[in-house]
């Protein structure tokens, strides 16, 4: 019969496993984020590759991209069905990082849609831009987009406001304006305002869309997103 400090003992260390590998993983998020070199997520863009070889790649899908707030975007494929999704989030990757990734992030796929959702790390730690340098970031992921694939339709999706950090909002609304300017260049580019789903009359973020972290969208936020894109595609392509 085992004893009971033994048993309380092996319950412990089992209750403590979960906790430690949560630390190990935000630990390994939080120095990558601090690295700037777009090889910080060399790991990550490795996952998928080992998830490529042995799984059943769709043709022509929907390729979301961006950093965490990808990551944690639940149930956009079934909003999106019968058309398939594929979600490609990288850390808190910035934009620069998805084009030195691009090649193995998006053209791998083929696909028919690309969407974009920048990290909120575009205005913190890894890149600290203003709103120039951020639409001037999407520009050239655009550009390399159209010399290198026959995507049919190009999605960005605004740098989201967040209750965090309110001294954003003004930065986030001046890039929102500047990428409006940048599509009306490019007939198969749309620029999403999301942040008028997810704001308050006053133009502030409503934190009732967003987790306690203050940063990342909770259900009700991405079921807002999702439906967004979804409006959109229908648009240009209805599903079935």
């Amino acid at each position: 019969m085992i004893a009971w400090k033994t048993l309380r003992t092996v319950c412990l260390v089992l209750l403590l496993i979960p906790i430690v590998h949560l630390v190990y993983l935000v630990s390994r998020d939080t120095l990558a984020s601090l690295n700037s070199s777009p090889e910080a997520w060399a790991v990550e863009v490795d996952a998928y590759v080992r998830e490529d070889r042995t799984s059943k790649l769709p043709s022509d899908p929907i390729v979301v991209i961006g950093g965490r707030r990808v990551k944690l975007w639940r149930g956009l494929a079934d909003i999106m069905a019968p058309r398939p999704v594929l979600m490609r989030g990288l850390g808190e990757a910035t934009v620069d990082d998805l084009v030195h990734h691009y090649e193995r992030l998006v053209a791998f796929y083929q696909p028919d849609t690309v969407v974009v959702l920048p990290s909120n790390s575009e205005f913190h730690i890894r890149a600290n831009k203003d709103a120039e340098s951020v639409v001037r970031s999407i520009r050239e992921l655009i550009q390399l987009d159209t010399s290198m694939a026959d995507t049919r339709r190009f999605v960005i999706i605004t740098p989201i406001k967040t209750p965090l950090y309110p001294a954003d909002v003004p930065v986030i609304d001046e890039a929102f304006a500047l990428l409006q300017t940048m599509a009306r260049k490019h007939d198969h580019v749309s620029v999403l305002n999301a942040n008028s789903l997810l704001s308050r009359p006053d133009g502030m973020p409503n934190p009732a869309y967003y987790r306690a972290d203050g940063v990342n969208l909770n259900e009700h936020g991405y079921l807002r997103l999702s439906v967004l894109l979804q409006t959109e595609l229908d648009k240009h392509s209805p599903p079935g």
